[in-house]
């Protein structure tokens, strides 16, 4: 019987643990709910694990180390703080959703893991899997990484998928390279001095500060970066607390994020983006912090495994669904700290668009997003598929 085949049997099943999880979202590095759940289901199936140090990662392994090299499996499983506003019998009870279809991850690699199991006796090589909490952060990638998850044993690649949502046909989609770019996520504090709106020389103006920083910041994208190797600073988030129409605040907080597919060009955002706010807060008088929320690196493909997805994902779901090579996105993911670190790693997408009734579609993190359920048998199915094949490819 093959993975596809497979899959569909344990659709029923794969489809209630998914409802459940995502009925009851949490987010963040503690999600005691989710964990419970997917415990369960590994003890259900007799498949071994343990937490990763002490955070609420989930790990273990199948097969035999003896046979063959070790491939890691990773699923996120955190939701947002944003409310759902799809109207589905199951949506979340909580004032978080899972918007990004971590539910959808978790659930496909439980059932990747189930099936592999059944075969376990037949892999060449050993099969690693990680559960990981706060991709959302993303400082879990970072955090796994720390506690070891590249340890005891030792993974020789990695595979990961992300749900599409919004993609044009239900199907797996590839980056053969470059996939997901890098996000330097930071905050901006100006401590100026507060005046009254018509007599600023007798303050320090931080709203003024902060518009020349925003400006010097972008500077940097455009005189000192090359064009074909570009990146993007955007300042989302603003707040001139105390500030009014003829108020001048004593502070300014700004929060943004950093952008880019390209390794040293967000290096070189890294390392001026604070000395811009430091010189520039100085020069108008201004005391300045800049604090970094995260530093994610780009996700990067390694283009042979990126092949062996495409042609498990041939072999296994053949004419029935779309399976294509695409080009980068502009996210970014926290699965890139750990596949910097391995020898060989892919990360693809599952496409899995469900109109609704007037046809319309909707990405990751809409509150009205909805994920075509289908997801879980054509996910898991590429995922065992390819990982036995990788193994097969692999053996001692």
């Amino acid at each position: 019987m093959s993975y596809l085949e497979k899959a569909k049997r344990f659709f029923n099943e794969a489809q209630a643990v998914r409802r459940q999880i995502h009925e009851n979202p949490e987010i963040g590095f503690k999600l005691p709910q989710t964990i419970k759940l997917i415990k369960q289901k590994l003890d259900e199936h007799n498949i071994s694990y343990s937490h990763l140090g002490d955070t609420d990662a989930i790990v273990g392994t199948l097969g035999d180390a003896k046979k063959g090299k070790t491939l890691l499996l990773r699923a996120d499983m955190d939701a947002i703080p944003m409310l759902e506003e799809a109207g589905l019998e199951f949506s979340s009870k909580k004032d978080c959703a899972h918007l990004c279809g971590h539910d959808m991850h978790a659930t496909s690699l439980l059932v990747a893991l189930i099936m592999l199991k059944e075969d376990e006796d037949k892999l060449n090589g050993q099969i690693k899997f990680l559960f990981q909490p706060a991709e959302e952060t993303l400082n879990g990638g970072k955090l796994m990484l720390e506690s070891g998850i590249l340890e005891n044993p030792k993974p020789d690649a990695g595979m990961a998928i992300h749900m599409w949502p919004s993609g044009e046909k239900l199907g797996i989609l590839i980056n053969k390279q470059e996939a997901l770019c890098s996000a330097l996520n930071f905050k901006i504090e100006i401590e100026g001095k507060g005046a009254h709106g018509a007599l600023p020389y007798t303050g320090i103006d931080p709203v003024f500060v902060a518009s020349q920083i925003i400006n010097g910041a972008n500077a940097i994208l455009s005189r000192e970066l090359p064009s074909n190797r570009g990146a993007s600073i955007s300042m989302g988030y603003i707040n001139a607390l105390g500030g009014a129409i003829n108020i001048i605040p004593p502070k300014v907080y700004i929060e943004g994020t950093s952008r880019s597919l390209y390794g040293d060009s967000a290096q070189l955002v890294a390392e001026r983006l604070p000395e811009i706010v430091e010189h520039i807060g100085k020069a108008f008088r201004a005391k300045t912090k800049y604090e970094v929320v995260a530093n994610a690196p780009a996700l990067t493909n390694t283009p042979a495994m990126s092949a062996l997805v495409k042609e498990s994902a041939e072999q296994v779901l053949g004419d029935n669904y779309e399976i294509k090579y695409i080009e980068p996105a502009l996210a970014s993911e926290d699965y890139a700290y750990i596949a910097s670190e391995l020898p060989e790693s892919c990360y693809f997408f599952v496409s899995c668009p469900l109109p609704d009734k007037d046809g319309n579609v909707f990405a990751v993190h809409h509150p009205k997003v909805v994920f075509n359920e289908e997801a879980l048998i054509i996910g898991p199915a590429t995922m065992a598929q390819a990982a036995v094949n990788w193994l097969n490819k692999h053996s001692l």
